[in-house]
């Protein structure tokens, strides 16, 4: 019995370290190609930009006390999947114009791009600068594929609440007197 027993265990160490040798293989395989996940991702998602994501800020003014005017929004709905800890300088379109705060976003037709936005102080601008999802992986780090992912996560547990919560009014609505 002693030697079944020992060549069991035997085979469950071999087999532990067969799969940890495979899982090293597929990780390194992933990695190598971070940025041909990240554009299947973002094919995937993309039909659902239009309903998940927002219209961003192009171009406003902005008065003394802060509040904006004369606002312009872009018109294609957007979904932010990475924001850069340290924007870059100057902006590709206007090296006079500093960048506050830069995100990468997936945009409502698939692609991905990174918008900057420049505060002179009376005006926020922006540009949108497109990207490859290979620069994307570059400039903003693997963290996009689990931001893209979450996205669409809470997408669509918000989507299942929705449904459930209009199921009930529908069924509330519905309730006929006895």
């Amino acid at each position: 019995m002693d030697t079944i027993i020992e060549e069991g265990f035997t085979r469950l160490t071999e087999t532990i370290a067969e799969l940890g040798e495979r899982r090293g293989t597929l990780e390194a395989e992933i990695l190598s190609d971070l940025s041909g996940l990240l554009e299947k991702m973002a094919t995937l998602a993309t039909p659902l930009v239009g309903t998940l994501g927002n219209q961003f800020l192009e171009k406003s003014k902005q008065d003394a006390k802060g509040e904006l005017y004369d606002t312009v929004h872009y018109e294609k709905k957007m979904i932010v999947i990475g924001r850069a800890e340290e924007p870059v300088h100057y902006r590709p379109d206007d090296p006079k114009k500093s960048v506050q705060k830069q995100f990468c976003l997936l945009t409502e037709d698939g692609e991905l791009a990174e918008l900057m936005y420049s505060d002179d102080g009376f005006i926020i601008d922006s540009y949108l600068n497109p990207l490859t999802p290979k620069e994307a992986i570059e400039l903003y780090g693997p963290e996009l594929l689990f931001m893209l992912y979450r996205a669409l996560h809470d997408y669509g547990n918000l989507q299942e609440e929705l449904v459930v919560a209009l199921d009930t009014t529908l069924a509330f609505i519905q309730q006929k007197e006895e």
